[in-house]
């Protein structure tokens, strides 16, 4: 599936959640960096071959925090509007079923992300299934792949940059691949201690997509009826 045309599906259907921006048009100086730490630009690049004895921990910490739930509320930028869409929902991420976006305003629909492929289902139950093609990337997967932090499976795809300030810190991920640039984009995620707080993703085609995560619960344990119904 062509990633461009998957994307106006996934905005169609309510996009993915990032973070919130100042004003239209102007570059990200919310979330994290709102709180004093200077971390409205990229840091330096991370390379395969070196030490990145300084993130290891961090990486670590973000990736062992098993199944969660969050509350999210994104903001979607279109060149057309002066004023962003708002959307609010809930995520889902499990190592066993991949990624659950509910979204419940301003109408009640849901995505699901796994190994397989996606789910676009909407409030009554119905579902269209979309396989997973490695040669057509979509943000979806882009963005489970990142929520998963494994440094060494990102850098395959991507270029990472990171700087922290304190306990504040900020990740830069540049798909290296054209396709991937074109539909998903940069995909930058901000954080405090081992929470992430906010996260952005700027495809060269189609709108910017932005969220803050207002709530988050680690380690929770689905029952089989949520494995259900918020994921396949």
């Amino acid at each position: 599936m062509n990633p461009v045309k998957t994307l106006r599906i996934l905005f169609l259907i309510g996009g993915l959640p990032l973070l919130i921006l100042g004003a239209k048009g102007e570059e990200c100086s919310c979330g994290v960096a709102a709180q004093g730490a200077d971390l409205t630009q990229p840091g330096p690049l991370l390379l395969p071959d070196q030490d990145d004895g300084e993130w290891r921990e961090l990486l670590k910490s973000l990736a062992s925090k098993g199944s969660v739930f969050a509350t999210f509320t994104e903001h979607r930028w279109f060149s057309f509007r002066h004023d962003p869409v708002v959307l609010t929902g809930e995520m889902r991420m499990s190592a066993e079923n991949g990624l659950s976006l509910r979204y419940l305003k301003p109408e009640e629909k849901m995505m699901i992300v796994d190994e397989k492929g996606m789910v676009l289902r909407n409030a009554r139950g119905r579902s269209r299934l979309m396989k997973s093609d490695p040669r057509s990337p979509n943000s979806g997967a882009a963005l489970l792949r990142v929520m998963r932090f494994n440094l060494v499976d990102l850098m395959k795809d991507f270029e990472v940059r990171a700087v922290k300030q304190d306990s504040l810190w900020r990740f830069d991920f540049k798909p290296r691949e054209e396709d991937l640039a074109d539909g998903v984009g940069e995909i930058i995620v901000w954080g405090k201690g081992n929470e992430v707080t906010n996260l952005e993703m700027k495809p060269r085609k189609g709108p910017r997509i932005e969220i803050v995560i207002n709530t988050t619960r680690d380690h929770v344990v689905f029952t089989p009826n949520e494995r259900q119904q918020y994921f396949r």
